[in-house]
């Protein structure tokens, strides 16, 4: 029996595959349980197109997936071999798709019967790499990671506080508010735990959508906790020229002259003078290194990249500034170390530069509301060189927005303007300015 695979709707840009073959004598489809990028399929060889350009990770998942198909179709003539022993001829459609059925939940239920949530949840997380998100795209890396984070907070939690194991039918209210105060004690804010609540009621709505259990605990007003908006800081120019300028140690801890200070300063220049995401920072040595030997043993007027987060290409101008930090490493810039560590290194550096002025921030504790003054430098972090970018970019007032979001790979409008931190009352001010204009030119 010939199978084919093929997309049900390979006009929409995310579609479901569904195996095509005679039984019967008819034309018959069959879903296959997965969903795959319309343009990543390749009509021919009935399989996802593995692209040497994309990322490896991207094309690990897909090639699990077409794995996924070739088992499939074994399993399709393993069930009708199956059934033909046992009923003594060849069953009828309706007979083969009791039968895939039984076996399509079986698979499903087989992992799940009998598990706790927890127990579950580890299933799930060891197969997110198989999963597309709500966009249809593959559930990256790090979100994965705080999957993780989560359920081995949940663990704890039920170890020190329930007292057994947490079953589908357990959660409710008293419980959840149970986890978000076990996760406050631990010093977390607000807008994290609301971040924990938003996977678990995703969890709870997977399998509950699967039919693992019956409680609707994810569809009440509780599973939807507000988050604070919280202060969002960005470094003025002036800023960043007494962060260039700033001297630091000469010597490292063990005699080596680029210390840790520096490496983390002038990697968190580039991305203010980029705008790039970190994910896209980490790979900046071995794409400047390329760049640098390409142009002859000299700094490149641009970088050109392939983005991690949306797998779409921007092409990066390398300004006076950027200029600077690449030839002072004669192209050979050093390695990113871990984040978390840069975080903290970044804000020492910052208060060394003297850059120590008070904000006003919201609390973000549960068990405080009022606000907060802290200096800027421990509000910053990694992320806010691109935010950095984004906002002296813009204060300029010499690019349109479509032009930033060529510079920044931001894919919409609104998602750039987040990013901006504007200042209300300067932009009244210069409304207010135009106005005053206009009226005198009208009076005249």
């Amino acid at each position: 029996m010939n199978i084919s695979f093929q997309l049900s709707r390979p006009q929409n840009p995310q579609s479901s595959v569904v195996a095509q073959f005679i039984y019967d004598g008819k034309k018959r489809r069959l879903g296959m349980g997965l969903s795959v990028p319309s343009d990543r399929w390749n009509k021919g060889k009935q399989r996802i197109k593995i692209l040497k350009s994309i990322h490896r990770n991207e094309r690990m998942d897909y090639e699990v997936l077409n794995k996924r198909l070739d088992t499939q179709e074994d399993l399709i003539h393993s069930i009708i071999h199956e059934l033909t022993l046992d009923l003594g001829k060849a069953p009828t459609w309706l007979e083969f798709k009791e039968g895939w059925n039984r076996k399509m939940k079986g698979k499903q239920r087989a992992s799940s019967k009998h598990l706790t949530f927890n127990q579950w949840v580890k299933e799930f997380i060891d197969d997110a790499h198989n999963r597309l998100n709500g966009k249809g795209k593959k559930i990256s890396h790090r979100t994965i990671q705080k999957y993780k984070t989560v359920h081995d907070q949940l663990c704890q939690y039920a170890i020190k506080h329930v007292g057994h194991q947490i079953s589908f039918e357990n959660w409710n209210r008293e419980l959840l508010d149970g986890y978000k105060r076990f996760r406050a004690k631990q010093g977390i804010s607000i807008n994290t735990i609301a971040k924990d609540v938003k996977v678990i009621k995703m969890w709870l709505k997977e399998s509950y959508t699967t039919n693992l259990h019956d409680n609707r605990a994810h569809m009440e007003a509780y599973f939807s906790p507000k988050q604070v908006k919280t202060l969002k800081v960005h470094l003025t120019l002036e800023d960043l020229t007494l962060l260039e300028a700033v001297k630091l140690p000469s010597k490292g801890k063990f005699g080596q002259t680029i210390t840790a200070l520096e490496t983390v300063r002038d990697l968190f220049l580039l991305a203010c003078w980029t705008g790039v995401r970190i994910s896209d920072l980490k790979k900046f040595p071995e794409l400047i290194k390329d760049a640098w030997d390409d142009n002859g043993g000299s700094c490149p007027e641009y970088i050109t990249f392939i983005q991690t987060k949306t797998n779409s290409p921007v092409k990066v101008p390398v300004l006076d500034a950027a200029q600077r930090i690449i030839n002072k490493h004669n192209g050979r810039l050093p390695e990113a170390i871990n984040e978390q560590k840069m975080n903290a290194t970044i804000k020492k550096v910052l208060e060394l530069a003297g850059i120590t002025r008070m904000v006003e921030t919201p609390s973000t504790s549960m068990t405080a509301s009022k606000a907060l003054r802290k200096p800027i430098y421990e509000l910053v972090t990694l992320h806010t060189a691109r935010r950095t970018f984004a906002t002296n970019m813009h204060s300029l007032e010499v690019l349109s927005v479509n032009e930033l979001m060529s510079l920044t790979g931001h894919e919409s409008e609104s998602t750039l303007k987040t990013y901006l931190n504007i200042d209300r009352f300067e932009t009244s001010s210069k409304a207010s300015e135009k106005i005053r204009k206009a009226l005198n030119q009208v009076a005249a």
